[in-house]
């Protein structure tokens, strides 16, 4: 897959609230598209194919899409749609697909994924999308440069390419995370692992909760019998399915390491607790006859041996000591310490 060029990067500021960019592409190369312009019927016979990207937010998106009569009201309903789950349907003018992509808005986490809604049919591509997805930016410099889409189904492997891009350094992420918790549990110096491993897990069940149902649409897509996608975009999105299928065994594999250190976490806690327990056990039996044995000569009663004696004392002491010793060399014998 084509390496992402970040330092072509640049702040696109939208001419309408509504329409955040439009291009009529002629032989690979967008021409920018006003509000006014998309308004006129028929305006996307001037060229190849257009492009249309809105803001969902925006009432004056909802009335120009509920005016396209060629767009069937389920594809309608799921460019407007306020929650989606990736997914792929195909109607007999056009194709709709629901991606996801990573949230690199300032103060998001990246995993809580940003949705992208696309409608294809042979000469317009229309994208709708709550949430700002720097995804969209990468592809809206390729269209307009000589070299991009030369079709409407070129353009949506291109999207999905993009955003496959970008969710992969995140992926990454997470694998040498698990790789440092790894390290650190099994040289023993697992503080603070138990709420970094829970963090992580946490990043990975967010990931493969769109990812998985994002394999399933772009695999749906790649393989789309009709006539709107030509021999490259179809290697495109085969190879972009690919690349989502290998992610998503990634995300499964770093949950199951996890799941793997989680349980390796309890066991040296277990295995801690047993060892502090034994040495509990192993002082309250050694004490148990020597407190048995003091409490013995500690009552006040006629009779008591060594009363009178000078040297009883000292004779008590001593069989405490040998009493303790004993047991002490019998649970180094036994293992028990």
């Amino acid at each position: 897959m084509e390496a992402l060029d970040t330092d072509r990067l640049e702040i696109f500021v939208p001419t309408h609230p509504a329409l955040l960019h439009g291009h009529g592409v002629t032989n690979t190369v967008g021409k920018p598209l006003s509000w006014e312009e998309i308004q006129k019927p028929g305006f996307e016979t001037a060229y190849d194919f257009v492009w249309l990207h809105f803001d969902v937010n925006e009432p004056e998106t909802v009335a120009w899409i509920e005016r396209q009569g060629d767009i069937p009201l389920e594809a309608q309903r799921g460019l407007l749609a306020d929650e989606t789950r990736p997914q792929t349907s195909q109607f007999e003018n056009g194709v709709f697909v629901n991606l996801r992509g990573v949230n690199l808005n300032e103060g998001a986490e990246a995993e809580d994924m940003v949705s992208i809604r696309i409608w294809c049919d042979a000469r317009r591509v229309v994208t709708t999308r709550r949430r700002l997805l720097k995804s969209i930016q990468d592809v809206r410099l390729t269209v307009r440069n000589e070299g991009g889409p030369a079709n409407t189904g070129q353009l949506v492997a291109l999207i999905a390419q993009r955003l496959t891009l970008r969710v992969e350094p995140y992926i990454d992420i997470i694998a040498e995370k698990i790789d440092d918790l790894e390290d650190a549990i099994l040289t023993g110096a697992s503080e603070n692992c138990r709420s970094r491993l829970a963090e992580v897990r946490h990043d990975a069940v967010l990931l493969r909760r769109f990812m998985a149902p994002q394999r399933d649409a772009l695999n749906n897509l790649a393989q789309h019998q009709g006539s709107l996608f030509d021999t490259r975009s179809q290697i495109d999105l085969r190879e972009v399915a690919g690349d989502v299928t290998r992610m998503t065994e990634d995300i499964d594999a770093a949950r199951e390491r996890a799941m793997v250190l989680q349980d390796q976490l309890t066991d040296q806690r277990a295995e801690e607790m047993n060892r502090n327990m034994m040495v509990l056990s192993v002082v309250a039996a050694i004490f148990l006859p020597l407190g048995f044995l003091t409490g013995l000569f500690g009552i006040n009663v006629g009779g008591m041996p060594g009363v009178d004696s000078t040297a009883a004392f000292w004779i008590v002491v001593a069989v405490c000591l040998a009493i303790g010793g004993g047991l002490l060399v019998y649970f180094k014998v036994k293992n028990w310490l």
